[in-house]
């Protein structure tokens, strides 16, 4: 055979969760977040292990990406931080990807 096979230990990559933040909808990009979070790890949303607080501050998380002044949206960036072995990425135009950790 001349195909590649990975070892038997290693495990498959965990699947990618997707969410989207609307900016004009009634939600802040970090309850979106949390939200998105709860759905990716299968708890309730008020689940402690969902504090944003010990990885980013929320508040700053919703300035970072809010409209410029002028009203224009922001679309660039990226901002990329881990909440219980989850990573998460927030991209400026309102994709939120969730890595949740590999199996072991």
């Amino acid at each position: 055979m001349n195909g590649y096979a990975p070892p038997a230990s290693q495990s498959r990559s965990p699947s990618l969760y997707r969410a989207t933040h609307d900016p004009n909808g009634p939600a802040t990009l970090s309850t979106t977040v949390v939200h998105a979070l709860a759905d990716c790890m299968g708890v309730d949303v008020t689940d402690s292990r969902l504090s944003l607080y010990d990885t980013v501050d929320p508040d700053a998380l919703n300035e970072l990406f809010r409209p410029r002044h002028d009203g224009t949206p922001r679309t660039g960036g990226t901002l990329a931080f881990v909440v219980d072995g989850h990573h998460v990425t927030v991209r400026g135009d309102g994709e939120i990807l969730i890595e949740p950790p590999a199996r072991r």
